[in-house]
């Protein structure tokens, strides 16, 4: 029996310094790492005062050795309650520090003692038994109190935990529950209970369940090498452990006839240590042949994706395979891309692929977001369920809520794509559908790689679509051009006439004496015909500048003058009116319309006439949302609601802003995303809408040296805000 005891603490010995070293070389920087190895060690201090004292002759030696291994036994609980807290602290109470200092402040008091009577007041050597001192009482409370605590807070994190954090935090649990029936046994021994010494065997168990948690969860992030790391243990503990149990077997029955019984377990080692060698590789071999086959094939596959990308010129058709090809390879639940969208200023969903039910995924996230500011910090991957575990402790409130954010949408890891160390976009993984298979290390390398790789990919299938539309582009600018003489001609040639019968009733208006002739009603309505051909001719004048800028672009000049901005868009308004009034569309007689002027608006150095083509289409477009909403809200039966467009102008240093903002039926976020792309229309019928008149806009006001930009939701309206620079010198466009 004494010879088994020996051997199983020897056996626990060497995996508490084996798993100790481990944990440490992976990372000796952090405080997680180092609170577990001092706690195997401690762990393998006690045990080894047992094997010491076995050895001793003198129980005076035995003594000694005996309270050497109590520091062990007294810093066990106290470094345990610290790598338990340092991986759960997200969800430990706001005292857990207060509690290190008390728990570090108990254990510096009961080392006063170690070394006195008060403790360890003797050892007997035959029968091998410690006997405690009046204190040793303090200890074994001091033990189970770390240890109720240590439960406490382990099953408090377990239920707020998922997936794979509650899986590990599982491990950790029970591997202290075993290690807790270890101490329970051993202080019953020593109380006297006539119970058989297996506490060793089962402490055995906790070191191999947390062993397990490491290797095959990655507790502790530790991800690398875990296989190679596993064999080398498992080989080299038998290796030294079955000479001593050998030797432990044979003692008995040999040292009897011989002396030299050591010869046959020293010869035992021997063998195993020139074997274990060439058995480490055999096993290393096979069993990771077996347990990284499929990580190996996913691998390959990932590779040759990241290969092929580069020949794939369609963007949306690059996206779509790779999501695809993400889902199908790693057996995700989803896959998706966001990529960075300059105009809007944010990270808009690309592409997506589902393997399974649809999760309702953000369609775009802000630079501003913490995901954005973290993987810009970090620059590596952001996998969900480990972001709390090692977060300073000034961001723990951000990365945790960082964490529950990603969680509750199922997302387990995000990718950052960098290319010139810009964040041009990113992938979103789910986990994998079957359970409890955590992304490795290699996993990460390779999907980091494969991440940066396609951001040369997409941008190279964005330059080649952005060549393919200015080509487009220009083949169409050189039919334009080519078809401009004539068509300017055909078409001037109508406004001419148009303009001539114009000038000619205006001439004999105003030979006319009005005031002389009719009643009230016809002279007013002789006043308002005037007024309307006064406009007319003037807006025929403008339409063959407006002629020149859509025709002639790349020839025609663009003449800019100063004039009143709130007067052109009040002539605006009435032109729409007239226009919806002749066109035989119902005109929103409770149509309100309203200019608000912020502060005194300077006269604005541009085209008048570009620009007045710029407010006609917002506000047409605004009329029209106006009536869509209208028979929506007709059709629900409420006959209350009224139409409303104001225009506000305000002047910020050198520029003048312009909001169109209207209450009308407003837009999805699919549509407003491709608002201003050409030959795209919201319109119900093709005949209301070309799809270029926003793009047509954008280019005019670009043309000023301005920006649009539209801000909207749907069934609440839209309001489009134009910037504008007030020139002060004559400027010419093209």
């Amino acid at each position: 029996m004494i010879q088994l005891q020996l051997s199983s603490v020897s056996i626990a010995i060497i995996i508490n310094i084996l798993l100790g070293l481990f944990v440490y070389f992976k990372n000796p920087k952090k405080w997680v790492n180092l609170s577990f190895v001092l706690m195997t060690f401690s762990v393998a201090l006690w045990n080894a005062g047992d094997v010491l004292i076995a050895f001793s002759k003198d129980s005076s030696i035995a003594i000694i050795w005996s309270r050497i291994s109590y520091v062990g036994a007294v810093f066990f609980p106290t470094f345990s309650i610290h790598f338990v807290v340092s991986i759960i602290r997200d969800v430990v109470h706001k005292n857990w520090k207060k509690v290190l200092i008390v728990t570090y402040a108990s254990t510096i008091f009961l080392l006063c003692f170690i070394f006195t009577p008060f403790i360890i007041k003797g050892v007997m050597l035959k029968p091998f038994k410690e006997i405690p001192g009046p204190l040793y009482f303090l200890f074994i409370l001091f033990f189970m109190s770390c240890f109720a605590y240590l439960f406490y807070i382990l099953i408090k994190a377990l239920k707020k935990s998922t997936g794979l954090k509650r899986t590990q935090l599982g491990y950790v649990l029970l591997g202290y529950f075993t290690g807790a029936i270890a101490g329970l046994i051993y202080f019953l021994i020593l109380q006297g209970f006539n119970i058989p010494p297996i506490h060793y065997i089962v402490e055995i168990g906790y070191t191999l369940v947390v062993s397990y948690a490491i290797i095959k969860y990655r507790l502790m992030n530790i991800r690398s090498a875990v296989t190679r790391a596993g064999v080398f243990a498992f080989v080299y503990t038998v290796v030294l452990a079955i000479p001593f149990i050998v030797g432990g077997i044979i003692k008995t029955h040999i040292s009897s006839v011989s002396s030299n019984w050591w010869i046959i377990p020293l010869l035992t080692g021997i063998v195993l240590a020139s074997a274990g060698p060439f058995i480490y590789i055999g096993l290393q071999r096979r069993f990771e042949s077996r347990l990284r086959a499929m990580e190996f094939k996913s691998h390959e596959a990932l590779r040759r994706l990241s290969h092929n990308m580069l020949r794939f010129t369609n963007l949306n058709v690059l996206l779509r395979l790779m999501v695809h090809y993400l889902v199908k390879v790693l057996k995700l639940r989803f896959a998706a891309i966001y990529l960075f969208d300059k105009q809007n200023e944010r990270y808009i969903l690309s592409s997506v692929w589902y393997s399974g039910e649809n999760v309702e995924l953000p369609q775009e996230f802000e630079v501003n977001s913490y995901l954005v500011e973290y993987m810009h910090l970090k620059k590596l991957p952001v996998v969900a369920e480990e972001l709390s575990l090692y977060a300073p402790v000034s961001l723990a409130s951000k990365i945790g809520k960082l964490s529950s954010d990603l969680s509750a949408i199922k997302i387990n890891t995000a990718i950052p794509s960098f290319l010139r160390n810009n964040l041009i976009g990113f992938l979103i993984l789910s986990d994998r559908r079957r359970k409890n298979i955590p992304f490795t290390q290699e996993d990460l390398n390779f999907l980091m790689v494969l991440s940066n790789e396609a951001a040369l990919a997409i941008e190279n299938a964005q330059f080649h679509q952005k060549e393919v539309s200015t080509l487009v582009e220009k083949s169409k600018r050189e039919a334009l051009a080519d078809m401009a003489p004539g068509a300017s001609h055909q078409f001037n040639n109508r406004l001419a006439s148009i303009s001539s019968s114009v000038e000619l009733l205006l001439f004999k208006m105003e030979n006319f004496n009005i005031e002389a002739h009719y009643d009230e009603k016809t002279r007013a309505l002789l006043k308002d015909t005037k007024e309307t051909l006064e406009l007319i001719d003037n807006e025929v004048y403008k339409g063959k500048e407006i002629t020149s800028a859509i025709l002639k672009r790349a020839k025609a000049k663009v003449e800019f003058q100063e004039f009143d901005l709130p007067t052109l868009i009040e002539n605006t308004y009435k032109l729409v009116m007239i226009s919806r009034s002749r066109s035989g569309l119902d005109r929103a007689k409770e149509l309100k319309f309203n200019i608000v002027c912020l502060n005194k608006i300077p006269d604005i150095f541009a085209s008048e006439a570009l620009l007045q083509d710029v407010f006609y289409n917002l506000i047409d477009n605004a009329y029209d949302a106006i009536q869509d909403k209208a028979r929506l809200m007709s059709q629900g039966g409420n006959s209350f609601y009224q139409g409303d467009i104001e225009v506000s102008l305000s002047q910020e240093g050198n520029i003048i802003v312009a909001k169109v903002k209207d209450n009308g039926i407003g837009l999805t976020k699919e549509n407003h995303r491709k608002l201003f792309t050409p030959y795209f229309t919201t319109k119900a019928t093709s005949n209301k809408g070309s799809g270029l008149g926003l793009c047509v806009i954008r280019d005019f006001i670009e043309m000023h040296k301005g920006a649009i930009a539209c801000d909207s939701e749907y069934d609440k309206g839209a309001t489009f805000t134009i910037r504008l620079p007030i020139k002060k010198e004559k400027i010419h466009g093209t």
